[in-house]
């Protein structure tokens, strides 16, 4: 190939990439539209055209990039996960206290980011099976499974009394509901940088000073 192919070769990959980020960034506008809206008015009494409008684009646009309203809601769904998994997947690396106070502070950061999200996808998993199945209860499955495993291992290394896994992390899951709930259901204001730094502080000290083993 000569020169001049490659400079057109170039300036083709160029310009498909950016057309690929103009259409990340458009369906990531739709969608945090979307989420605003169905959390104010319900996904039941939200329309496409609501939805175009709070995203500032015309109706006909917002069908080049999802097929209604339903696609919507589950690219919203979608929207949550990769974050989640992102952060549960060095659970097994966390040893001492710092680092589990970094951790639990992570999701709650994330969990303020997602906030709208959140608040639709749980609104509309008490009607929707499918959103409640895969995507809350897959979710929380998920979460416990990780932490349930670290809690174990923790007790096989001798870290941690000989307590019930399952039970415990149940605990450090409500814990951390407890903690968000009222924010999540919009009668507190979310939490600032230093709230939400001693929550994780609080939540790791009452873990770790119920089960770290005692020295006589």
């Amino acid at each position: 190939m000569n020169k001049t192919g490659e400079k057109h070769e170039k300036r083709g990959a160029s310009f498909e990439e950016r057309r690929k980020r103009r259409i990340a960034r458009r369906r990531s506008e739709i969608l945090a539209a979307a989420a605003r809206v169905f959390a104010d008015k319900g996904y039941d009494n939200t329309t496409t055209w609501e939805i175009a409008a709070a995203a500032d684009v015309a109706e006909g646009t917002l069908y080049n990039y999802f097929g209604g309203k339903r696609e919507i809601l589950l690219a919203i769904a979608h929207e949550g996960q990769s974050p989640i998994d992102g952060l549960l997947k060095d659970v097994d690396k966390l040893r001492g206290r710092k680092d589990m106070v970094v951790l639990v502070e992570r999701g709650l950061d994330l969990f303020m980011s997602q906030l709208t999200f959140t608040r639709t996808l749980l609104l509309e998993a008490w009607l929707d099976d499918v959103i409640l199945q895969d995507f809350v209860l897959d979710r929380f499955q998920r979460v416990n499974d990780l932490l349930e495993t670290f809690i174990a291992a923790r007790i096989e290394e001798g870290d941690f009394r000989a307590v019930d896994p399952g039970l415990t992390t149940r605990m450090v899951v409500g814990m951390f509901i407890a903690g968000i709930l009222p924010v999540l259901r919009g009668v507190a204001s979310p939490p600032s940088e230093e709230e939400r730094r001693a929550l994780s502080e609080a939540i790791v000290d009452l873990l770790l000073d119920g089960i770290r083993v005692r020295v006589d």
